[in-house]
């Protein structure tokens, strides 16, 4: 089986280290990075602390709105095509995750990590990607009970929501002793609480 991952955002990256390394030992996995929040600089610091091996694929969208979500639709569109994936897994609501539109549209089943989180404030613009992610999602991994009964008063038919929790307490779990021996705090002058 082929799985395609898209991220590109830092909050992705940390989310999804132990996931994306897990997908790598388990799968044939591709990953692309969309360079929503690219800086070289940044991102080596990230891949190198989290242990995340460089993209597959790099798209470099920046810019306005509908320029990244252009690029970022025509990319994807392309490393599916070139890579052929089985499943596409996304994580969030950035704009990064909006490829999940063109992989449902390409017949890629679409896998979505913290589906069904909502605020209700249209005027969020991540919370217009939520909506339109999770409606072209095949299946929801939602966090919490919580955010999987938003889905469900939505119309998702309960037998496409898995509840997963929170990647994150993985990610605390596997990283507590290196963030406990650190010095940034020191080195950045601030208070220790």
């Amino acid at each position: 089986m082929k799985v395609m991952t898209i991220y590109g955002t830092r909050p992705e990256f940390v989310r999804l280290c132990l996931i994306l390394r897990k997908l790598d030992k388990v799968v044939d996995h591709v990953t692309v990075h969309t360079g929503q929040n690219y800086d070289d600089s940044l991102n080596a610091v990230f891949f190198r602390e989290l242990d995340i091996r460089p993209p597959d694929e790099h798209l470099a969208a920046s810019g306005t709105f509908a320029e990244q979500a252009a690029t970022i639709f025509v990319g994807v569109e392309q490393a599916i095509r070139k890579h052929r994936p089985d499943r596409f897994l996304v994580l969030g609501d950035t704009n990064s995750s909006l490829g999940a539109v063109v992989a449902k549209r390409m017949g890629v089943p679409v896998f979505h990590l913290e589906a069904g989180n909502r605020c209700y404030d249209e005027s969020v613009p991540e919370e217009v990607n939520r909506r339109i992610i999770d409606h072209c999602t095949d299946v929801h991994l939602p966090y919490t009970q919580r955010s999987a009964g938003h889905l469900i008063r939505e119309g998702i038919p309960s037998s496409r929501v898995l509840v997963v929790g929170n990647p994150i307490c993985e990610v605390m779990r596997r990283y507590r002793g290196s963030i406990r021996s650190s010095d940034i705090v020191t080195r950045l002058g601030l208070p220790r609480h």
